[in-house]
């Protein structure tokens, strides 16, 4: 069978290097156009950016935008928006990881239990709403926490005690008990990112749609069914950005995104998933911004669902899916197989877990013992956006050889993430980009994040794996906490409520002329580092 279907990729692939060749002869990458197209406009050229127009950078959105509140907002395309347009308290640099100051400048704590937080100053709220103070940060949290909100976030402050403001740049955080990763909750992402009461109060459930921050980028414009665009914010905290505006335009289809950027439509691509079009755009000058082994895709399986909830039919799926042929036949580029929930580059990752190899007759040996000789049929979520990708027809394949029958429901993007969210299906699946390994464990693991309060949509709970979870975040020694996060990851590969299938490379092909795209371990990029030469 892989035979066969590495040779299908092949003659995909020549047909799509002819037909986007055919699109974009003698292209050049930095503007966009062919010969013929700059003799056509008679000398009219676009006017550059060193004759003081403003700079506008255009990007390529992939997917139906879902709303930029930071208490309910996912995938990762949005949360790109949501990262430019507010802060938090704390936030990444974008090369390294690492935790650095935002509306925080310092922070102290004796004991990770009482954190005291020094606000900055003068920080300006985008269109005219004053000035950002400790007030802010308090509604933020207590909103997050707050179950009308119903964010499925809010788990991740249930550590959190009180929350005081002694003054207008003061935050004083008292935790139940010690947290060394508490500076990773309040960063900017999710449930760190700082809102204004006014705006919320203005725009109630309509606020995803009317987002107002502290950060580089405000929201101008914001239509689901064409295009986002973000302007400057000129009173930003850093001074003002390069870039005074960026125009996300909706393009769904990869390959009219690929031809989009050869043609001068747009200047980055964000996420360019398919191994062809990177290919043609790497052959002709364009650059490939890129970050790898980002994040670990998984496979959800509903353990309320009463055949999932067999430990051997799970390891029996495991088995029967050759997740590494996949990858290799179908974008080696883009991804490999997953061995774990976490990345072998975070802290406390461990190679000592139990592995699922290819297997398909020690997989119906397990059906069998589970009671299921003759197989059975599932449904897996999928976005209609995306469709039935190669990846799935090609598992549903190695399934229904050993049994199991796949089926697909493709649903619009904003109801595939309120299933997931809920709880509402029997496969499905998740990707948490993390820089912080406590983050996706507590988040996929721990009781209190069980759908629909939090991202624990297998519904998992045992006991045991949640008291050494539990005593990982407050151990304060690193060698005996990174060995407590090692026993999780032994006791979750074993009993596998999720299945790690790839880890993904992420793309962003621009063009020469666009400097600063960095995309971080979030798959983020902080466009107030951008710009155009």
């Amino acid at each position: 069978m892989r035979r066969k279907r590495k040779l299908n990729i092949g003659l995909l692939v020549v047909a799509g290097l002819l037909l986007l060749s055919a699109c974009s002869n003698n292209v050049d990458p930095a503007s966009g156009n062919t010969p013929e197209t700059a003799a056509s406009e008679n000398g009219a050229a676009t006017p550059s950016t060193e004759s003081g127009e403003p700079k506008v950078l255009k990007v390529r959105f992939y997917d139906d935008p879902a709303g930029y509140d930071p208490a309910n907002i996912f995938r990762i395309e949005n949360e790109n928006i949501a990262f430019n347009i507010f802060s938090g308290l704390t936030s990444y640099d974008s090369v390294t990881g690492e935790i650095i100051p935002d509306l925080a400048e310092s922070w102290e704590t004796n004991d990770n239990m009482n954190w005291t937080f020094k606000l900055r100053q003068g920080v300006q709220w985008q269109k005219g709403y004053g000035e950002f103070t400790s007030a802010d940060v308090l509604y933020s949290y207590n909103r997050i926490l707050d179950p009308a909100t119903a964010s499925p976030y809010a788990a991740e402050f249930n550590n959190v005690d009180s929350i005081e403001a002694p003054d207008d740049y003061t935050v004083v955080i008292k935790l139940k008990s010690p947290d060394g990763n508490f500076l990773h909750q309040v960063a900017n992402y999710h449930q760190g990112q700082i809102v204004k009461k006014e705006v919320v109060e203005k725009f109630g459930n309509q606020i995803k749609w009317n987002p107002v921050g502290t950060g580089p980028f405000a929201a101008e414009k914001i239509d689901p069914s064409s295009e986002i665009i973000l302007v400057r914010h000129d009173d930003y905290y850093q001074g003002p950005a390069k870039l005074q505006k960026i125009i996300f335009s909706i393009i769904k289809d990869e390959s009219t995104a690929t031809i989009a950027l050869q043609n001068g439509e747009i200047d980055v691509i964000m996420r360019s998933n398919r191994e062809e079009n990177l290919d043609i755009l790497e052959k002709a000058g364009f650059k490939m911004n890129n970050v790898e082994n980002y994040a670990t895709s998984l496979k959800v399986f509903n353990l309320e669902n009463p055949i999932l909830a067999n430990l051997k039919v799970r390891q029996a799926w495991a088995h029967a899916v050759d997740f590494n042929a996949i990858a290799e036949g179908v974008s080696p580029r883009l991804q490999k197989s997953a061995k774990s929930m976490l990345l072998d580059w975070m802290s406390g990752y461990s190679e000592n877990t139990k592995q699922y190899g290819y297997d398909p007759e020690k997989a119906k040996q397990l059906l069998a013992d589970a009671g299921y000789p003759n197989g059975f049929t599932i449904t897996q979520d999928g976005t209609s956006a995306s469709g039935v990708t190669e990846q799935m027809q090609l598992e549903q394949e190695y399934l229904k050889a050993v049994g199991i029958n796949l089926e697909f429901e493709l649903v619009d993007t904003p109801t595939y993430n309120e299933k997931r969210n809920s709880g509402d299906f029997d496969v499905s699946g998740r990707l948490l980009p993390a820089v912080n390994p406590d983050m996706v464990l507590f988040s996929y693991l721990h009781p209190d994040n069980i759908a629909p309060k939090g991202l624990n949509g297998a519904r998992y709970n045992n006991p045991e794996l949640t008291e050494k979870l539990e005593a990982a975040r407050a151990e304060k020694d690193d060698t005996s906490r990174l060995k407590l996060y090692e026993e999780v990851q032994q006791i979750v590969m074993e009993e596998l409520p999720y299945l790690p299938t790839y880890a993904s490379n992420v793309y962003w092909p621009s063009k020469p002329n666009v400097e600063g795209i960095v995309i971080n371990k979030l798959a983020q990029v902080n466009f107030y580092g951008v710009d155009i030469k």
